[in-house]
């Protein structure tokens, strides 16, 4: 009876190592976004339903940010982001998308009219993207080159204005 047992119990340690050891073998994509990977692609909605993809802009260098009204941290940064979607929004070859994060598109839009912003909030209702990214909280941006690179992971605010942000994004545009 203990053999028995014993013989068991070996036999479910097996399948669950090789179960770990084998977990996402064949799958190629990594489990979140990687720097210098392709970016995950993504569909995102306006408060329209319209919707946005990765594969739609194609050929841009995207700035991909996560924010919510709730947070401090976002607020904080908006301001210089709204610079930098003023001094950018007649380039074909630069997109700003900003994505809310666990928050209404109505929050958003009465935060945004309150307070004159106009760049473009979309939602990712179902947080597919969120998880794609490896969102780890907000604010969160994403810099993805013309071939759909993750170039850069930038956890917190940033001020987007700066000379030290405008030369990051005017390279990757020179690429």
């Amino acid at each position: 009876m203990k053999a028995t047992i014993l013989i068991i119990m070996l036999i479910l340690a097996t399948v669950v190592i090789q179960n770990l050891v084998n977990k996402g073998g064949g799958d190629k994509q990594p489990p979140h976004a990687v720097e210098g990977l392709n970016a995950p692609a993504f569909t995102l909605t306006d408060d329209k339903g319209n919707t946005l993809t990765l594969d739609a802009i194609k050929g841009k260098v995207v700035l991909l940010n996560f924010w919510a009204t709730w947070c401090g941290s976002c607020i904080e940064e908006i301001p210089s982001l709204q610079k930098l979607y003023n001094e950018q929004k007649g380039n074909p070859d630069f997109k700003v998308v900003t994505v809310l994060f666990r928050d209404s598109l109505k929050n958003a839009n009465k935060f945004m009219k309150g307070s004159n912003y106009d760049f473009p909030v979309l939602q990712d209702a179902d947080h597919k993207s969120a998880r794609a990214y490896g969102l780890t909280g907000v604010p969160e941006t994403f810099l993805i080159d013309k071939n759909g690179i993750l170039v850069k992971r930038i956890l917190g605010p940033v001020e987007w204005d700066s000379k030290l942000a405008k030369n990051m994004i005017s390279d990757l545009l020179k690429r």
